[in-house]
């Protein structure tokens, strides 16, 4: 749960202006002054709207009273540490060009649908197009800011990379895979017989692979999956890709193996395995990039953390 307020706290604070916002009636009053910037009761909300609306179906009286209280002092501190960043970014006059903004709107416009379905969001919101240009602007200077104070600083050399996957090889098993095609048959109209009708299909496809007909063939001929125009090839799948009465089965076939007939809420299926792959550890150059990007995050957080907190310490805060 922490880890889900988490994300949610950071989408919404990077669409605050453009979050739905509660039923009731909006205070918009200072909370915060950052040096020369300020915290509105409104932006709190906005960002808290979905969050209530998520919490509300989990906890109830007093403990959804705690929870959003813990929320909104997590909001709060988030806020104010982008007002910082922001007060620090004007000082040092960082530039953002009006091109970087609208990538973030087009980006924005491709989200919704259109550009009409973005105009009838910000109309709810009583928004203009310059008021959500605005903050796209802050948060990319915010951004560069911090690519510049701690991003460019950090450094992963390919010794830390290395002893990170030595120390750390049980973390980076690869599972047992194997390699499927599936044929797979659904109900036509269940008024007439389209059940008996699937199943008689789909027996007459097992008896014509059983005499050496192809796989792929009948596959792109008779599915009803999304693999059909592959013939079928649904690729690697490991445990828990697949529904428990399939996996129980296809995982015990061989390779070449085509199973009989499975029955699902979606159909009738038939699988063969191609290729398996036993367990095994991952190559260093294959997660080689994964590790560096991990150590990267970890140094940055903790980089980031230390700047903030010296910006903090010059900086003037006042709750009003």
């Amino acid at each position: 749960m922490k880890k889900f307020l988490f994300l949610i706290i950071l989408f919404c604070a990077l669409f605050a202006c453009i979050a739905k916002a509660t039923d009731a009636e909006v205070v918009d009053k200072i909370v915060v002054v950052v040096n020369n910037e300020i915290i509105t009761q409104r932006e709190i909300d906005v960002i808290l709207s979905p969050i209530y609306g998520q919490y509300r179906t989990t906890y109830k009286g007093e403990e959804l009273i705690r929870r959003l209280e813990e929320a909104r002092e997590l909001i709060l501190k988030q806020l104010i540490e982008d007002r910082l960043i922001l007060s620090e970014a004007k000082k040092q006059n960082i530039a953002v060009e009006q091109k970087e903004v609208d990538a973030k709107i087009n980006e924005l416009k491709k989200k919704m649908g259109s550009e009409g379905d973005l105009e009838n969001m910000l109309n709810e919101q009583n928004l203009t197009l310059k008021e959500l240009s605005e903050r796209y602007k802050e948060k990319i200077i915010i951004r560069k800011l911090i690519d510049q104070k701690v991003g460019a600083k950090i450094i992963i050399t390919p010794l830390e990379v290395k002893n990170f996957y030595n120390a750390h090889k049980d973390e980076f098993l690869q599972p047992e895979e194997i390699k499927l095609r599936a044929i797979l048959i659904k109900p036509k109209n269940e008024q007439e017989g389209g059940s008996v009708k699937s199943l008689e299909l789909t027996r007459d496809i097992l008896k014509r692979l059983k005499e050496g007909c192809d796989f792929e063939g009948l596959a792109k001929e008779y599915s009803d999956g999304p693999w059909a125009g592959e013939g079928g090839l649904m690729g690697y799948v490991k445990k828990g890709d697949l529904l428990p009465q399939i996996e129980g089965i296809v995982y015990n076939l061989k390779e070449g193996q085509t199973s009989g007939i499975i029955q699902s809420q979606l159909g009738y299926h038939i699988f063969k395995v191609e290729e398996k792959r036993a367990p095994r550890s991952k190559e260093f150059s294959e997660v080689r990039q994964e590790i560096e990007e991990y150590l990267y995050r970890e140094k940055a957080n903790e980089k980031l953390k230390g700047w903030i907190s010296s910006l903090a310490k010059s900086a003037y805060i006042e709750f009003k």
